[in-house]
């Protein structure tokens, strides 16, 4: 078998394994900086928080996103770490939703430097075309998110993951607020819809990656300020759900960050507070699991017939 054979094989086989990673991802829910969805069995839906308010007001749920403009994170994928936890930050207008009247815009600041914006692939790549034009997105799906209380709260922004078998490996677009993380130069939709040149995509040839270090360079690129776990849960948001669903959204979020556990660069930054995210985690499932067998205990005494007296037979 030839060399080139090999490859693609071993390429197809890497593939596979990210798709893989990512039918898993998008079946999760409870992390406070972003929500997946799946969208067929080649693209995920990603929507980032903007601006993490928590860290400005204790008193308020860290997970909700700001309802006003907000300043983004241009992490330099070139030579900054997707864990970086000072990114520099340029400051940009939000993009309104549909039928809302533009919000504000952020006043200019003399003391902020725009540093280069790492989003555009060379040119030889710019007919990676995505499966829809960015025109047919929407910043927000139409099932809601949990940490997207009213639609005039929202403020994220909404990428497109995605590994065509067409095009061999995976590629990252903006799908919306494109204005607050490159400078597009124009409205046309070539522009907008190249693949974003993300370290964590580049490496993909030569090292093991998978889908949670993009992830956490997306979260890095667009949550400000950056947060020190990317992977970060909204305990809250999971301990309010109905009893059935908290057991299955721990279990599969236990799941999956296990595997980050095992298989994630133990170099990274947020490695160690994803592990300690783990432990709450874990008692938080084990705590349901037990909720559970004891209501179903207490259901199947309550549905069950009485006794007979066997003695009032005989």
């Amino acid at each position: 078998m030839s060399s080139g054979s090999k490859r693609e094989r071993e390429q197809r086989r890497k593939l596979q394994h990210f798709l893989s990673d990512l039918a898993l991802l998008g079946s999760l829910q409870g992390f406070k900086y972003f929500q997946p969805w799946l969208r067929g069995k080649e693209e995920l839906l990603l929507t980032v928080v903007n601006e993490d308010l928590g860290w400005r007001s204790p008193g308020f749920v860290v997970s909700r996103a700001s309802s006003s403009s907000s300043s983004s994170s241009s992490c330099n994928s070139s030579d900054v770490s997707p864990s970086s936890s000072s990114p520099s930050l340029v400051s940009r207008g939000s993009s309104p939703l549909p039928g809302e009247p533009p919000g504000p815009r952020d006043p200019p600041r003399a003391h902020t430097k725009t540093q280069p914006q790492p989003v555009r692939e060379p040119s030889s790549e710019e007919h990676l075309l995505p499966a829809s034009p960015s025109e047919r997105e929407i910043a927000v799906p139409s099932h809601g998110l949990h940490f997207v209380p009213q639609k005039q709260e929202v403020n994220c922004t909404l990428f497109l993951l995605a590994g065509y078998v067409k095009y061999g490996r995976p590629y990252a677009w903006i799908r919306s607020n494109h204005e607050r993380l490159v400078n597009i130069g124009g409205t046309d939709s070539m522009v907008k819809d190249t693949p974003m040149k993300l370290k964590s995509i580049a490496d993909w040839q030569t090292r093991g990656i998978r889908v949670w270090d993009v992830i956490s360079e997306l979260v890095c690129l667009c949550t400000v300020p950056s947060p020190s776990n990317p992977f970060a849960l909204d305990m809250r948001y999971i301990k309010s759900l109905p009893l059935p669903d908290r057991f299955l959204v721990t279990g599969a979020l236990l799941n999956f960050l296990d595997m980050y556990v095992v298989y994630g660069n133990r170099d990274e930054l947020h490695y160690d507070k994803v592990v300690e995210e783990v432990k709450p985690l874990r008692r938080l499932h084990v705590q349901s699991l037990l909720e559970l067998q004891r209501h179903r205990e207490r259901s199947g005494a309550a549905g069950s017939p009485p006794a007979q007296d066997s003695s009032s037979e005989e």
